[in-house]
């Protein structure tokens, strides 16, 4: 096998791998398993600088790609439109997660500040302030 073999080779198999978790985290994003997610990040973070780096090289040397019979351009061909899909994919599920997440942050947000309006709090001499609400959580709510 030369060298240039190897380095498709090397290619085709990332772009297996990084399909393979690809589809693992899309599937548990559908199924709201964010948690498990996170265990996915540094798999797939690696491979997919290691894929970006491959493709880099190949970018910089069209002239094997050229080379290749139609047999093996079909098959690199089909493994990017796979890796395609499945990032595309990936993109929408996390755009939804954040923005389901940020809608529920959103919401506790605006409960507590209603709700804060009206709850009195200790003053520095220790007694109750019954007009200011609650600047802390205010506060800390803002931050977020």
């Amino acid at each position: 096998m030369t060298a240039e073999e190897r380095k498709i080779a090397s290619m085709l198999n990332l772009m297996s791998e990084l399909c393979r978790v690809l589809k693992r985290e899309n599937t548990l994003l559908t199924q709201q398993r964010q948690k498990e997610c996170a265990a996915l990040f540094e798999q797939k973070d690696k491979l997919s600088a290691a894929y970006a780096e491959s493709f880099a090289y190949f970018s910089d040397h069209r002239e094997i790609f050229s080379a290749l019979n139609a047999t093996q351009k079909a098959t690199i061909r089909k493994a990017a439109k796979t890796l395609s899909a499945l990032t595309d994919e990936n993109a929408r599920l996390l755009k939804i997660n954040i923005d389901a997440t940020d809608r529920l942050l959103n919401a506790v947000i605006r409960d507590v500040k209603e709700q804060s309006a009206d709850t009195p709090h200790y003053t520095p001499d220790g007694l109750m302030d019954e007009n200011a609400g609650n600047p802390t959580a205010i506060s800390f709510n803002q931050v977020l």
